[in-house]
């Protein structure tokens, strides 16, 4: 897990680099939820999108990031700190 997650030179913000795997601002939004514990359903709910469209954007993550999981994509976006811990799922 030697690449980290990088947000689009129009993303602005957190961990810009050249090199990695660059995440869209809705896919690190997704992962930020991921990361929360919410379901599928309850991410398409606060984020106004389908939840097919919240699996598009989790195996795209998982692509990019090159895990298998939804816990390896929080935890390498939590250690690489393109997403920061929040307080419980309710509180988002």
């Amino acid at each position: 897990m030697s690449r980290s997650p990088r947000l689009p030179e129009n993303g602005g913000g957190v961990g810009q680099e050249a090199a990695g795997p660059q995440l869209t601002r809705r896919e690190i939004e997704v992962t930020q939820a991921v990361a929360a514990g919410l379901s599928n359903r309850r991410i398409g709910r606060q984020l106004g999108i389908s939840e097919c469209t919240v699996k598009v954007h989790i195996r795209s993550i998982f692509i990019k990031l090159d895990v298998s999981t939804r816990t390896e994509a929080a935890v390498l976006a939590l250690r690489d700190g393109h997403i920061a811990m929040q307080g419980p799922a309710g509180d988002a």
